[in-house]
């Protein structure tokens, strides 16, 4: 059995605490690979031995590993979906960031995890992803996300137009800074800091939030993620940005985006006894009042 350790090359508080971590799966009987990039950092930096073995995203075989580790904050972990995907293995996420809505293991209950995985009885969360097609094949085989698609206007141009359908019909011209398509995993992210709900992940759900929107009678709507969404947008400039989750890239005028459920869902490891609403009452500072 082996686990793939996924990070980024840059400084933050766990970094320090990999050659812990690879002490624990050592000692729990697996073995280990490290994302070739990170491994490089780690090892100039004499965090981690040089002779570890690496792994690449050009160049591996995820099937071969028994779960992936990444070690970081939301935004790492998003990234392991476009190396996850739809090889169902399962993730854990360690938080090395400041809140940590879907990377909110801690060090001390990684040994623990372990556990239920060498015996198979481990907890996952499924999370939906969506699926993104346009024309011109925008972000290429990794069209699919774990957070949200969001589409917005460029620069400080003025404002757009996203016009859009609901399973071919007419829903709403939002005029507004942008549009937000959000997961339950991504409703606790940038939807949330525009307005949206907070949706419980397993709810089946998405929601459009629009960003700064110039009709204040327009708000968020909360949807099955069975249907299928489509997008054109219109404005004054000549282009407009689209990004899914961390991804960028440029959209032209009228160019139509179609947004549904991705085939796929991403397995999210959680400590046992551990749970969304737990985590949303830990990070929201929820229950924190006088009266409680």
């Amino acid at each position: 059995m082996k686990i793939a350790i996924y990070g980024k090359p840059y400084e933050n508080s766990l970094n320090q605490r990999v050659n812990d971590l690879i002490s624990t799966i050592l000692a729990a009987g697996f073995d280990y690979a490290v994302y070739d990039k990170y491994a490089v950092y780690l090892a100039e930096q004499g965090f981690m031995p040089t002779t570890s073995e690496r792994f690449s995203k050009e160049d591996v075989a995820i099937e071969e590993f028994s779960c992936l580790v990444s070690i970081g904050g939301d935004g790492t972990l998003l990234e392991t979906a476009t190396l996850i995907r739809d090889s169902g293995v399962p993730v854990i996420g360690i938080n090395a960031g400041r809140l940590g809505f879907i990377s909110s293991v801690t060090m001390e209950e990684f040994e623990g995890v372990l556990e239920t995985i060498k015996d198979n009885s481990f907890v996952c969360d499924e999370r939906t992803l969506l699926q993104v097609e346009t024309e011109r094949g925008l972000f290429g085989d990794s069209n699919f996300g774990l957070n949200e698609l969001t589409i917005h206007k460029k620069d400080t141009a003025a404002m757009v137009k996203v016009e859009t359908y609901l399973d071919g019909e007419f829903l709403n011209n939002y005029w507004a800074d942008g549009l937000i398509v959000a997961t339950p995993t991504g409703s606790t992210a940038y939807s949330l800091s525009c307005g949206g709900p907070i949706i419980v992940p397993g709810s089946e759900n998405v929601v459009l939030t629009p960003i700064a929107p110039h009709n204040l009678n327009v708000r968020p709507v909360v949807l099955s993620n069975n249907h299928r969404l489509s997008f054109k947008v219109r404005g004054r400039s000549d282009s407009y940005l689209i990004a899914l989750d961390s991804r960028t890239e440029i959209l032209e005028p009228n160019e139509e985006v179609i947004v549904s459920r991705a085939p796929f869902s991403f397995r999210l490891i959680r400590p046992a006894g551990s749970s969304f609403l737990n985590t949303m009452r830990k990070k929201l500072a929820w229950g924190l009042d006088k009266r409680n």
